[in-house]
């Protein structure tokens, strides 16, 4: 009987663990950045990586844990929508938020792998977000004028440079007495980022390395970045700019380990120095 019972307790402990592992929850992420070009709190939210995964009828759950977030702009940056699975999940995200909330979006790889990005991003526009393509914009907000630029993801482009003329596009509109912000889905080009001059950087792409153990690995593998990659989720500072890489809300055939899907919220405050 004892050893029937240690056999028990351990099946339940491994059922345990598993259950724990293979959470899928919606997770709300939170980081703080001071800066000297705010004056009043912002909050942000950063969703990225949907690839059209439904929660609930209507996206009821992400819609639910937005307004519980109360976010003051929504930063939509990247693969939003897919190039295999059908447009539903976008549209009923983006019908519920897009009169609600200021959204700003860039493109992401599977949108561009569509073939159709065109009318992608047409049906994203249409729901009252702005599409940046290497442009410009400006939120005013809380007493707070704060800029945003996004660029499109490099598969875009034949060559990569042309992605590098883009980038060079923005920072020549970036302004330093604004607290300004570049959407871009790759968070493996530090270096670049790192030059740009933006204050905050809001990426995804990495999917959180899809298999994390807490404490000990962040990320086991992420597209472009391959095994244990160096930004597969959290804030990282990149000398003068902050990037802030989401671990995105796809839900498909990969199972994600201990890396549940989140929306993550930039919450911007005064400089208490």
């Amino acid at each position: 009987m004892k050893k029937k019972g240690i056999f028990l307790l351990a099946g339940v402990l491994v059922l345990g663990i598993l259950a724990s592992a293979l959470q899928t929850y919606l997770k709300v992420q939170t980081y703080k950045l001071e800066s000297s070009k705010i004056t009043s709190p912002v909050r942000l939210a950063v969703i990225t990586d949907l690839h059209s995964t439904i929660y609930g009828e209507n996206q009821e759950e992400l819609v639910a844990l937005l307004e519980a977030q109360n976010p003051d702009a929504i930063l939509l940056s990247g693969d939003i929508a897919d190039d295999e699975v059908p447009h539903d999940g976008t549209k009923q995200l983006l019908d519920a938020i897009g009169d609600t909330y200021p959204c700003f979006y860039v493109s992401g790889n599977h949108e561009h792998w569509s073939g159709e990005y065109e009318k992608i991003a047409e049906m994203i526009a249409s729901y009252g977000v702005t599409v940046l393509e290497g442009e410009t914009t400006e939120l005013d907000v809380n007493g707070n004028v704060i800029q945003i630029a996004g660029v499109d993801d490099p598969d875009k482009f034949f060559d990569f440079s042309e992605w590098e003329s883009q980038l060079e596009q923005v920072k020549e509109e970036r302004k330093d007495d604004d607290f300004t912000i570049l959407l871009s889905h790759r968070p493996e080009l530090v270096q670049w980022y790192e030059e740009s001059g933006f204050d905050l950087v809001a990426a995804g792409h990495a999917h959180g390395g899809q298999v994390r153990i807490p404490l000990i690995l962040n990320g086991l593998f992420a597209p472009n970045q391959g095994w244990f990659p160096g930004y597969a989720g959290g804030m990282y500072p990149l000398g003068e700019t902050t990037m802030v890489v989401s671990r995105g809300l796809c839900k498909n055939n990969l199972p994600r380990i201990w890396n549940p899907p989140e929306v993550v919220m930039v919450e911007l405050v005064p400089d208490e120095a």
